[in-house]
């Protein structure tokens, strides 16, 4: 199997210079990371062919093109080198393989199918549920739409899919490692001309490392909820979303307490992008109990960016972000105070990935340059803190303990450096290139870890058709 997708991806990745030497005309819709997302509709009109992946991306099974099946893909090859406070290095490969299939059988009815799989190479330690799983579908929905006008529609969606809502915060796709969330059940979909808004209900995924072997509705942890976007200016020029998500994991583990946790989450989130400003904030309450204690914990997301010279060819931003995630504060009240970001980006601060959104506060400035749309460079420095001295610092959401309370009272964890530099070829073809150094302080280092990381090196080569 390993020989097999190597020899695929070297045959792809080969020809994708002469496949993708064309780029993407003005106004055509992107290729997008989630890709049950796009829409090729637009290419029933065979004038608007003029790419040369766009055969299979329309490929009509009827007379009048209204049932149509659109074909793609993805091939990403991934190296990290991470070393530790004992500075022992560890180089190894990682790769991933998508493929699918968007069947449309009239304006109703819809298919969606997406294999993949994924694989490690020179690890070292056991391959972890990020690393491997060798086949497995990562999507298998089907759409209906019952209500479909021009001015608003209502879609039931059926099967296993991937959510994702806002920046990405508390439901992503976990775009970083090899194998990304995904979760089965019931979804609608709601839009009209000033909303969309989705209810859902569903058992998160589980994953295993061997050929379709994954199980189905087969999980400790059920996850719904209903997140509504505006698509228009609501309060200004601002836009909101806001949201309720419930969660229920059978098995969590907190440091300060343990059980079966049920969390319900409220929140909302305005951001604005203008001229020079742009500003994106969020926060998030979060209401339950965790064995028999009563969760009480809130979350917020800051960040605002000031553009020099838009219009200038090399696009310069300055940013600053702060985050705060309320910890535990006293572990005898029988009150579970730890926030807890459920399904978020792989981490909090970029490569490394080491701290999650759980008893800590962040400020974080940076510095990005744009060069033509076609490469970015970006410098980024984080300071860390624990919000409570009676909690310790987590590696997951749900609670993954990485350091525990101890009689140290400080706070301080660190400082971490960050470096990435993205090239985009052409619309097809990404590589990119992240260094970034922890400084261990205070809590941190007077009590070191092997899972703690100092250095990380990461280097990408991203396809997708």
């Amino acid at each position: 199997m390993q020989k097999t997708f190597i020899i695929i991806f070297i045959a792809i990745i080969g020809g994708a210079p002469y496949a993708n030497g064309q780029n993407r005309p003005s106004g055509r819709p992107p290729i997008v990371p989630i890709r049950q997302l796009e829409n090729y509709e637009f290419l029933k009109d065979s004038s608007n062919a003029d790419l040369n992946f766009d055969p299979i991306k329309f490929i009509p099974l009827s007379d009048d093109k209204s049932n149509y099946v659109s074909i793609g893909g993805e091939l990403r090859t991934l190296y990290e080198s991470i070393i530790n406070r004992q500075d022992e290095g560890e180089g190894y490969l990682l790769a991933r393989f998508m493929v699918h299939a968007d069947l449309h059988l009239g304006p109703r009815f819809r298919i969606f199918i997406q294999p993949a799989s994924g694989f490690e190479f020179f690890k070292e330690a056991p391959a972890s549920v990020v690393d491997r799983d060798e086949l497995f579908l990562l999507n298998l929905f089907a759409d209906y739409k019952i209500l479909n006008t021009s001015e608003k529609s209502l879609t039931v969606r059926l099967g296993r899919q991937e959510l994702n809502y806002g920046r990405g915060r508390l439901i992503t796709i976990r775009e970083g490692p090899n194998i990304r969330h995904y979760w089965e059940g019931i979804n609608l979909l709601f839009e009209n001309t000033n909303w969309k808004a989705d209810a859902f209900f569903t058992k998160y995924g589980t994953n295993r490392p061997g050929v379709l072997d994954n199980p189905i509705w087969d999980t400790e942890e059920t996850f719904w909820g209903s997140y509504w976007q505006s698509k228009k200016s609501v309060l200004g020029n601002a836009k909101l979303d806001f949201y309720y998500l419930g969660f229920i994991d059978e098995v969590s583990q907190f440091f300060n307490v343990d059980g079966k946790e049920t969390r319900h989450s409220f929140g909302g989130r305005i951001y604005e992008k203008q001229k020079h400003w742009d500003y994106d904030v969020e926060a998030t309450g979060q209401l339950g109990s965790v064995g028999s204690a009563t969760i009480l914990a809130f979350g917020f997301f800051g960040e605002i960016g000031y553009t020099l010279n838009p219009n200038a060819p090399a696009k310069k931003r300055l940013g600053l972000k702060l985050d705060y995630f309320t910890g535990d504060r006293d572990n005898n009240d029988n009150r579970a105070n730890t926030f807890n970001p459920m399904y978020p980006r792989q981490g909090y601060y970029r490569g490394a990935g080491a701290l999650y959104a759980a008893n800590y506060w962040d400020i974080h400035p940076s510095f990005n340059v744009e060069v033509a749309k076609d490469i970015s460079l970006l410098v980024d420095w984080t300071w860390y803190w624990r919000v409570s001295a009676d909690d310790g610092i987590y590696i997951g959401g749900s609670g993954i303990p990485l350091l525990a309370p101890t009689e140290s009272r400080k706070k301080y964890l660190g400082n971490q450096l960050d470096f990435e530099i993205q090239y985009r070829l052409n619309d097809h073809l990404t590589s990119s290139i992240n260094y970034a150094h922890f400084y261990s302080g205070g809590f941190v280092e007077d009590n070191p870890t092997p899972a703690e990381i100092s250095d990380f090196l990461n280097l990408s080569l991203l396809f997708r058709f």
